[in-house]
């Protein structure tokens, strides 16, 4: 029987899970039958025991639709009227696939298109959308389509990372690998959404060809100083911009280190720094409490003469509290435990 129930809709097996549960079968028992999982199992026996049969035959097929609380959808009322480049989208009304990603993005609901729709003639707000037409895809086309997708995976995982979520969070709602999201959290902290978006679609880094190389061979046998930098070796960062600015290529630290010992250029490197763990040890609860209170303050309750907290700011802040100098990253890393990273004003151009 169970073999049968693989390919069965799900009404029957919902209908011989309700008839196993009513005969006495445990949680167990129905859902290696039924070919149900035990949390949904559970979840009828508790209905049947609460409303009977009849209660567990209501259920929808696919579940109940997510539902915004009252503030939830003040917001997104707000949102709609106004312009879609307060929230960074193009033009001067919304599109649908605009609206679902922002509700994605500010409450971590994914609404079907038609449902979003249905909101937004519900608040009498269907003025503030644009429609557009579909036109049949050539195979080209849809190749294309596959990677605008993937591309648009990565621009809602960074804009999640910028939001605050954590890497984990964002890996389980995408469904991309914590090591992918912790890298685009890094290049985020570093250079913005846009170097995120500027991945090619293969997950593959872009490459230098043999003439960049010879080039940035030639720029690191020479000082650094003839470039702007005030120190005598090379610092990773300063490669990476300079490969950014020259090529329009991204590299992360790490991948301009692997490039720079290719090319036999390591010793004109300066050591990475070594920060020890204590530093990170230094972060604990009582400090934790001290950064979710000042952030909910005005910067000038703590000797900084600004309106708004930015990361360097929050970075002032506690080194005169804890006396330490913490990185742009970690800094982004205490404001999202805290869970005030969306206090954080950020000045990405």
């Amino acid at each position: 029987m169970s073999k049968n129930m693989d390919d069965a809709p799900l009404a029957r097996r919902r209908a011989l899970a309700a008839e196993l549960l009513l005969n006495g079968q445990g949680v167990s028992d129905v859902s290696r039958k039924a070919r149900l999982s035990l949390p949904t199992v559970s979840k009828y026996k508790d209905v049947i025991e609460r409303g009977g049969p009849e209660a567990l035959a209501r259920l929808r097929i696919h579940g109940n639709v997510p539902r915004l609380d009252d503030a939830s959808q003040s917001w997104l009322v707000s949102a709609i009227k106004h312009s879609p480049g307060l929230h960074g989208y193009p033009g001067p009304t919304w599109t649908i696939s605009q609206l679902r990603e922002l509700i994605f993005r500010r409450f971590g609901v994914q609404f079907s298109a038609s449902h979003v729709g249905h909101l937004v003639r519900g608040y009498g707000l269907a003025y503030r959308l644009t429609y557009s037409t579909s036109e049949k895809a050539s195979p080209a086309t849809a190749h294309r389509s596959q990677s605008d997708v993937y591309a648009a995976r990565r621009k809602i995982a960074a804009k999640m990372l910028l939001d605050g979520d954590s890497a984990e969070r964002v890996s389980k709602v995408l469904n991309i690998s914590v090591r992918t999201i912790t890298k685009y959290r890094s290049m985020v902290v570093a250079d913005g959404v846009q170097a995120v978006e500027q991945i090619k679609s293969s997950g593959r880094k872009a490459t230098l060809g043999p003439q960049a190389l010879e080039w940035l061979r030639a720029v690191l046998e020479g000082s650094p100083m003839a470039h702007g930098y005030e120190t005598e070796l090379w610092r990773s960062g300063d490669v990476q911009k300079l490969i950014k600015e020259k090529f329009g290529v991204y590299h992360s630290s790490g991948h301009v280190r692997t490039v720079v010992e290719k090319l036999g250029m390591d010793h004109r490197m300066r050591s990475p720094k070594q920060r020890p763990e204590k530093r990170r040890s230094a972060i604990n609860d009582e400090t934790l409490a001290w950064v979710t209170a000042a952030l909910r303050q005005s910067p000038r309750a703590h000797g900084i003469e600004a309106d708004h907290w930015t990361n360097a700011r929050l970075r002032t802040a506690l080194h005169r509290r804890v006396g330490v100098d913490y990185s742009r990253g970690y800094i982004w890393e205490v404001a999202t435990r805290a869970g005030v990273a969306d206090l954080l004003t950020r000045l990405h151009s």
